[in-house]
This record gives C-alpha cells, sequence and structure tokens, in this order.
C-alpha cells in the first residue's frame, strides 16, 4: 500500500513537472510570437516612416539633391533608433501646399495673372504706342523696354514663390553638367542645327531666292556706315558678317541668355511642374510652351512678330507664334524634365532667339515670316516640328518619374 502512494505522488510529481514544462515552452512560445509581431509592426512602421520619408511630394523639378550614402545611410540608422525607442521622428521638410491641389491651382493662376497682367499691361498702355509712335528714338527706347519685359516670367515666378512660401526649393538651378552631358550639348547646340536645316530646306525648294552675296543686307549696312561718315567695300562686309555667324554658331547659347533665360526661369522652371502634376508630362509640355506663345499676343497683334501686311492679321498672326512657341517649348520642356536644371532649356532657347533672323539676310526678298528662312516659318520650321514629335515620343514612352529628396 505505501508502495501504491508512492508510485501513485511520484506520478503526480512527474504529471505536474510536464505540465509545468509545456506551460513554460507554451508561454515561450507566445511571448516569442509577440517579439516577432512586435518587430514586425516596428519594421512596418519603419518602412512607413521610410516611404513618407523618400515618397516624393511632388514632381521634382531638380530630379534629386546629392548626398553621400554615408549621410543616407546615418540618417536611416537614426530614424530606426528613435523609432525603436519610442521617440517622435522629426517629419522632413516639404514644399509648403505642394502636394495640395486647391494650392497649386491657386499657385497656377497666381503665377499666370501677375506674368500676363505685368506684360499685357505695360505693352498695351507703354510700349504698344511708343511703338507706334514713328520717332525713331522713342521706337528704340520700346523696343529696350521689349527686351526688359523678357525677365516678367521669372519675376513674376519669383514673387509667387516668396509669396505664398513655397521658397526656392527645386527651382531649377541644378548644373548637372557631368551627370547629362548629352543633353546639356543638344541644348547648346540642338536649335542650332535644326535652325540651320530648317533654312537649307528653304532654300532648297526657293533656291530663286538665295543670295549669297547678301545684297540687302550689304545696301543697309553701307548706307548706315555712310551715314556714320564710313565706307566699307561689300567684300570686306559679307566676309565679316560670315565670320560672326561661324562664331555665333559656337556662342548663341549664351548671346542671349538673360532674356531666355525669364522666360524659361517661368514658364519651364516653375509653370511646367505645376502643370507636369496636374495633368501629365506631355500636356505640360504643350501647355507650357503654348502660353509662352500666347504671352506675346499684345506685340504679335502691333507687327512687332510676323509683320502686319498678310491676310488675316493679327489673329492667324498670333495663332502662328502660337504654334511656334509650343513646338519649341515642348524641346525646351524635354531637356529641362530630363536633366532636371533649365539650363539647357536657356541654352537652346538663346540660340533660336539669336539665330532666328539670320538666314533672312541671304534672300533677295527678306523672306517670309509664315514660310521661312526663319524657323517660325512653316517649311524651315519643319526639323523642330520633327524635333518637337520625337521629345513627346520619347516623353510618352519612358515619362520622367518624380523623385523626393533622398
Amino acid at each position: 500500500m505505501a508502495q501504491l502512494q508512492k508510485q501513485s505522488e511520484t506520478e503526480t510529481v512527474s504529471q505536474m513537472k510536464t505540465d509545468n514544462e509545456a506551460a513554460v515552452k507554451s508561454e515561450m512560445e507566445t511571448s516569442a510570437e509577440d517579439v516577432v509581431e512586435q518587430q514586425s509592426d516596428i519594421l512596418q512602421e519603419n518602412n512607413s516612416s521610410e516611404e513618407s520619408v523618400t515618397e516624393p511630394d511632388a514632381f521634382d523639378i531638380t530630379r534629386k539633391f546629392k548626398h553621400s550614402q554615408n549621410q543616407i545611410s546615418s540618417q536611416r540608422q537614426t530614424a530606426e533608433k528613435e523609432s525603436q525607442q519610442g521617440r517622435e521622428i522629426p517629419k522632413k521638410r516639404k514644399l509648403v501646399g505642394v502636394t495640395d491641389k486647391k494650392v497649386e491651382t491657386k499657385r497656377i493662376l497666381y503665377f499666370l495673372a501677375l506674368c500676363f497682367g505685368v506684360a499685357w499691361v505695360s505693352e498695351i498702355f507703354a510700349i504698344v504706342p511708343m511703338y507706334q509712335s514713328g520717332n525713331v528714338d522713342v521706337v528704340k527706347e520700346a523696343v529696350d523696354m521689349i527686351s526688359q519685359l523678357m525677365l516678367a516670367p521669372a519675376l513674376a515666378a519669383l514673387v509667387v514663390r516668396i509669396g505664398t512660401k513655397e521658397g526656392l526649393v527645386k527651382s531649377g538651378f541644378q548644373f548637372n553638367f557631368f551627370e547629362y552631358k548629352g543633353l546639356f550639348l543638344l541644348g547648346w547646340f540642338g536649335t542650332t542645327v535644326l535652325t540651320f536645316l530648317g533654312a537649307a530646306i528653304y532654300f532648297l525648294v526657293f533656291r530663286n531666292n538665295f543670295d549669297p552675296n547678301m545684297t540687302n543686307f550689304v545696301a543697309s549696312y553701307s548706307e548706315s556706315a555712310a551715314n556714320a561718315g564710313a565706307q566699307i567695300d561689300a567684300v570686306n562686309i559679307v566676309a565679316a558678317y560670315k565670320t560672326d555667324l561661324l562664331i555665333k554658331v559656337f556662342t548663341a547659347a549664351v548671346l542671349d541668355l538673360i532674356n531666355s533665360f525669364g522666360e524659361e526661369w517661368g514658364f519651364r522652371a516653375y509653370l511646367l511642374p505645376k502643370l507636369y502634376r496636374k495633368f501629365g508630362a506631355v500636356p505640360a509640355m504643350l501647355l507650357s510652351g503654348f502660353a509662352s506663345g500666347l504671352w506675346y499676343a499684345p506685340l504679335v497683334a502691333v507687327g512687332y512678330y510676323y509683320g502686319n501686311g498678310n491676310a488675316g492679321f493679327p489673329v492667324v498672326n498670333i495663332i502662328a507664334m502660337c504654334i511656334f512657341s509650343t513646338v519649341t517649348g515642348v524641346i525646351y520642356s524635354y531637356l529641362c524634365l530630363r536633366t532636371g536644371s533649365i539650363f539647357p532649356a536657356v541654352f537652346a532657347h538663346s540660340a533660336v532667339n539669336v539665330l532666328m533672323s539670320q538666314a533672312a539676310l541671304f534672300t533677295f526678298d527678306g523672306g517670309n515670316f509664315f514660310v521661312g528662312p526663319s524657323p517660325t516659318g512653316i517649311l524651315s520650321g519643319l526639323p523642330f516640328i520633327a524635333a518637337a514629335v520625337v521629345c513627346l515620343i520619347l516623353m510618352h514612352r519612358n515619362p520622367v518619374k518624380a523623385s523626393g529628396e533622398q
């Protein structure tokens, strides 16, 4: 009997030990599962935190700000430590209101109102009357004012950036030549090549209008020289001009740098990325170009561009300017979007401005703004149209991906 009781107690103790071991094991497994779940939650929080840091808050016109990999890894390690310790991670500095559609729409409207308002009011009430005065000195002053007015888009963008507290972050000033050498060189020489190709097409079609001796230009230049009390041989005039034209092939990209910057920093560095966020790359490229063309409307309406002797003036002229600016604007936009910098677009724009009227000096009749040899003409503008179509196709097939600060 005593042995049975002792055996029973032994079995009871053994069963209790087994139960305790099972309970401890179960508790350990539960604890392990809790730890795994906690670690999983921490990882998810870290991932979401990293996503909030690296997720683009908007299209970044400067693509990304360069930092060393050491800085990036150290920032991530710090964020992970703070997350594990339960401290609040300070949020990354973002553009004020840049992801708010209403704020972005207001900024677009503010920019357009300032850009168009200042330019059109100045032109309609001051510059145009001066230009139509008939007084040579007053006309020259009006032309100088027009040149200064080219800075209006940039000034409008600056005022809106400051006024809406957007600041100058991601404003396209990144000069990343070594990262995009090809596109920078394309901006420098590309539109120059297109301008010469367009002139060549025009003169192939209108061969009888090609004047290698530059008769009209020489006569005008000789008259001006004679009025100044100087006499220059026609051969020397042509030789000097051709030398100057050769120099412009390499320097045109910077000869009108300030005026081109004024337009590009407004229409491409400011308006373009905002239109991009609202409508996508291709519509934004077209709309920003169209806007820059419409901006010239008051000057086109008085014949400053395209003249005033054609049928349908001034409506046809304004439409032609909008089409030309849309075509060239697509090229400028492509360079800007691909590089994240406004400088290739500024170079391309400057080259167009400088070389636009050069080929007309080799014509007997001065050429035709709607036909050629200026790139504003439909015939001499064919290379620009083809280039713009290629830019649109490339952008549509391989759109620029937004990227945030890293």
